[in-house]
């Protein structure tokens, strides 16, 4: 990662020097700061990595990695998709949501019974509150709708559980994706009701300009 200002190198209890070259490589406790960002909960921000997540959507081949993380200001998500490209996402309430698209479309998308192939236009522009219009796009077409386990753990370098009761949460997941590819919108719909709403969209990778450990010293 040639682009990053800064490397991060700190000692790992068990494996002695730990260097950071990638986001890939974030644990818990890692700091990373962004560069400019057309969302302003991550542009120029600083957070530290809280947690791993892992999101089970049809076995290993489909887990999906989550770090979540917590700056001064804001809450986001991380998700490295390739070498090159990121996923943030904002987590929102109901209103939010409701604010960026018509509220009758969403329902049917988490309809139980509603199919899996809706497509939702956002409202006009004029009448989507600015601080989110940077995370909404114009029209998303639903890519999936699954049953899906969460596991709040760090499942990259190993499998996930095969024994029934290991951990998981499960959720009905639903994914729509827009046109050009550059954002989603991710819900998950828990037993009792309760729904988590994502904002998402790609940045580069190169948009992540700092990383430190968890410990040690950086080297400049």
């Amino acid at each position: 990662m040639s682009f990053l200002k800064r490397f991060g190198r700190g000692k790992d209890r068990d494996n002695g020097p730990r260097l950071l070259e990638h986001p890939r490589d974030l644990e818990p406790g890692d700091i990373i700061r962004c560069g400019f960002a057309a969302q302003p909960e991550f542009s120029g921000e600083g957070f530290t990595v809280d947690s791993v997540e892992t999101l089970d959507t049809g076995g290993d081949a489909t887990k999906l990695t989550f770090l979540l993380l917590s700056g001064v200001k804001h809450s986001v998500r991380l998700r490295v998709v390739d070498d090159d490209t990121a996923e943030i996402a904002l987590e929102v309430l109901p209103e939010t949501v409701f604010a960026a698209f018509h509220e009758d479309d969403i329902t049917e998308v988490l309809a139980p019974d509603g199919g899996e192939h809706h497509q939702i236009t956002a409202r006009n522009l004029a009448k989507i509150p600015p601080e989110i219009q940077p995370w909404v796009a114009t029209r998303y077409r639903q890519e999936a709708y699954v049953k899906a386990y969460l596991y709040k753990d760090d499942y990259r370098n190993r499998p996930l559980p095969t024994a029934v009761n290991a951990g998981e949460i499960g959720c009905d997941y639903s994914l729509l994706v827009s046109d050009d590819r550059q954002h989603s919108l991710e819900f998950r719909v828990y037993d009792g009701g309760r729904t988590e709403a994502y904002f998402c969209t790609l940045i580069p990778v190169r948009k992540i300009e700092e990383l430190w450990p968890r410990s040690g010293n950086i080297d400049v």
